[in-house]
């Protein structure tokens, strides 16, 4: 089997959800956010030869080695600083995780991905190098400007999420020749590099539980999906 990695990215700040901490560092279930995603990963990688890296703003990650301690998970995986943005926190991540045949990344804040989907996204990039999990937009979607609006057919979009999973060689290819840092995923990097070389992405089904935690309201319903599993 090929080897894995799995690189979490934790770096928000959590100003969106008005609170003073990290939203990683929020409880839901009481259990700290990042604790819940990082366990989901251990569980998911089982008896495969992975590494797991997770990656932190500077400041917040001595509090995080107390909190992984508290859990019995220090040993589980490697910590490394983010960057000034997600491209350059991505980019210490590979640096610390070493050489993996397939690196998912992941956001912290996803803590309700199944061992399914993940396991799934890992066959996908097995297969055509790299799989980017996606849901069909269920909302109606308007495209607003200065002279007004316009309906956008959604039929044609889809939400994606994360882990989006790739070859490694081609993701720390595609993060070598990035020189921009306005990306706001990974598949965005990869598929720059890809389209240069007649080549595209893959995608796979992802999960509406899979939610990011990104606003207040999104901490009932993370409690909501923790009660009902």
């Amino acid at each position: 089997m090929s080897s894995r990695g799995v690189i979490i990215v934790a770096g928000g700040s959590g100003t969106r959800l008005g609170a003073d901490r990290p939203k990683q560092f929020l409880t839901v279930g009481g259990k700290e956010i990042l604790v819940h995603t990082l366990e989901r990963f251990l569980h998911a990688l089982s008896g495969t030869q992975s590494k797991i890296v997770v990656v932190l703003p500077e400041v917040w990650i001595e509090e995080w080695r107390e909190i992984a301690a508290r859990h019995g998970l220090s040993d589980s995986h490697i910590v490394c600083a983010g960057g000034s943005s997600r491209i350059g926190s991505v980019r210490n991540g590979l640096a610390a995780l070493g050489e993996c045949d397939l690196v998912a990344v992941h956001d912290g804040v996803r803590p309700f991905v199944s061992a399914e989907m993940i396991e799934r996204g890992f066959e996908v990039a097995e297969e055509f190098g790299s799989a980017i999990p996606v849901v069909e937009v269920v909302d109606t979607i308007r495209k607003v400007g200065a002279e007004g609006s316009e309906i956008v057919d959604r039929s044609e979009l889809r939400a994606v999420q994360t882990p989006q999973i790739f070859d490694g060689e081609v993701l720390r290819a595609a993060y070598a020749s990035c020189r921009s840092e306005r990306y706001t995923d990974d598949a965005s990097v990869v598929e720059r590099w890809l389209s240069s070389r007649g080549g595209q992405l893959a995608f796979y089904a992802g999960e509406r539980n899979n939610i990011k935690i990104t606003y207040a309201e999104d901490l009932t319903l993370a409690e909501y999906l923790l009660a009902k599993r």
